[in-house]
């Protein structure tokens, strides 16, 4: 596992940092084309570690060598067949014990990362599963909305979204920003108590209509994949640079929709200047889609929904799904294969054995057969051959 870790390491740093530098370059870019540019990075620094893995590394374009230890790779100790006896292996006797010992020592390093990363990773799970443990704790007192202003307004925008069943509407008061619960026939919406009676009805019905695209969008599901790949993958800060990235996207595409079905673009920037004063230090660090998470974002999303700097169109569905499944299908080519570099001891020994003849000539012969006479046994073999030709004379 840890060299796949390694790998993805690699890999994750080079798609996650080509796309952060994209973003970089070309700012003003949609907010849907931002977050499949990093949804295609994320996918493809998963897929390309998992297909090295299975494929030889010859098949990358290039390569990046480390150390066999750490890639996995096994050091050669039995020499070349026919030569195991040889005076080139008794003088590197020593080294091969040494050579034994750096890997026995590496390979306890390895799994000892492994277990380290296995407890962190678990850590940080188990610190988000808390996290959901403390929202639902707080919505213990959550009560259905009765308000039949907004009970109406939400069956209309759940119908425009053909979200069937509708979800479910709730109210709390240790809520201070509206947020998106539960799957399927489990989808709710639960907003602030203070949320029915500060809104006029437009105001409503944009705040409804946000947390209605973010089910329409599944967003509860993206957001818990998201979570979870930061947890186990940590050691990776980019990847929470993806997270918030593809969380302002998220708000912002639901900002859209909830403002065109709204009719009013202004509404919604309303509707979110409102709920900037109601944002508490808790809704910081919510792990669920949340429509006011810091208020320096809603002021972003408030200033970009009253100047109308509306992004230019992405291109459809269809042809943006092709780009990516040939992008994703080219990505093991030309990610790097990380595999072992040249094993020095190997190439130190091999040119041991070459020398040897050239440089003892002879006398390296005499020495060796010397010591195969004086070797325990060779007496026993001997007398045994000597006996062997009388009988046959």
């Amino acid at each position: 596992m840890t060299p796949w870790l390694l790998t993805f390491a690699v890999h994750s740093t080079l798609w996650c940092g080509l796309a952060w530098l994209s973003l970089c370059f070309f700012p003003g870019i949609h907010a849907r084309l931002r977050e499949t540019i990093w949804y295609l990075a994320l996918a493809a620094s998963l897929i390309t570690p998992t297909a090295h893995a299975l494929i030889s590394p010859n098949s990358a374009i290039w390569r990046l060598p480390v150390p066999s230890f750490i890639a996995g790779g096994e050091h050669g100790s039995e020499g070349e067949p026919g030569r195991g006896d040889g005076a080139v292996s008794v003088s590197l006797l020593g080294r091969e014990e040494a050579h034994g010992e750096d890997d026995a020592a590496s390979a306890s390093w390895v799994a000892s990362a492994g277990v380290l990363w296995l407890v962190l990773a678990g850590g940080l799970l188990a610190l988000h599963f808390v996290r959901m443990g403390r929202l639902r704790g707080r919505l213990r007192d959550r009560e259905p909305v009765t308000d039949p202003r907004a009970k109406g307004a939400l069956s209309t925008l759940a119908g425009t979204a053909s979200l069937n069943p509708p979800p479910r509407l709730t109210e709390s008061h240790n809520l201070g920003s509206p947020v998106a619960l539960g799957v399927g026939a489990r989808r709710e919406i639960c907003v602030p108590v203070r949320a029915l009676h500060e809104l006029d009805e437009e105001e409503l019905r944009a705040l409804l209509g946000h947390e209605v695209a973010h089910h329409l969008r599944r967003d509860t599901i993206r957001l818990a994949i998201l979570h979870v790949l930061q947890a186990v993958f940590f050691f990776q800060p980019l990847l929470r640079l993806a997270v918030r990235d593809v969380r302002l996207a998220a708000e912002e595409l639901c900002d859209d929709w909830a403002a065109s079905h709204a009719g009013d673009h202004f509404a919604m920037a309303s509707c979110l200047t409102e709920v900037a004063r109601w944002v508490v230090p808790r809704d910081r660090h919510s792990p669920v889609p949340c429509i006011g998470r810091r208020r320096s974002q809603l002021e972003l999303r408030v200033r970009r929904l009253m100047t109308g700097n509306r992004s230019p169109r992405t291109p459809s569905g269809r042809w943006r799904h092709v780009s990516l499944a040939g992008l994703l299908i080219l990505t093991p080519l030309l990610a790097p294969a990380v595999a072992p570099g040249a094993d020095r001891s190997h190439e130190e020994r091999r040119a041991l054995e070459g020398a040897w003849p050239r440089e003892h000539g002879e006398a390296g012969e005499h020495e060796l057969r010397d010591r195969r006479e004086r070797s325990p046994g060779s007496g026993a073999r001997s007398a045994t051959s000597t006996t062997t030709q009388r009988e046959d004379q």
